[in-house]
């Protein structure tokens, strides 16, 4: 329960620029379609975070771009807490392929 909490609060300290990381854990665990299957949607959704805070980084007036980066980053954040918790609930781990092994 611990280790499910800790890889879910990683994303908000972050503040989403970690949001790929408790899915890159789970597919190095256990190595399902799935699981790399998130890993690559939160990679990209932690890429386009990352570009679209360079675009509107660069501008020294605040309007609706910058509120929608904003807004974009709590979305991300949320979705990827809700779906580390869900991802990492117990008894996940027993319907991966036996004889893998886990961290």
């Amino acid at each position: 329960m611990l280790k499910r909490a800790a890889w879910t609060t990683l994303p908000v300290i972050a503040a989403g620029l970690l949001s790929f990381a408790p899915f890159l854990y789970l597919a190095l665990t256990r190595r399902t379609a799935c699981d790399r299957g998130l890993l690559a949607a939160f990679g990209a959704a932690t890429l386009v975070e990352v570009v679209l805070l360079g675009l509107v980084g660069t501008d020294r007036a605040e309007g609706i771009p910058d509120f929608l980066v904003g807004v974009y980053i709590v979305v991300l954040i949320a979705i990827t807490a809700i779906m580390t918790w869900i991802e990492m609930r117990p008894g996940k781990e027993a319907a991966a392929l036996p004889g893998r092994a886990y961290l």
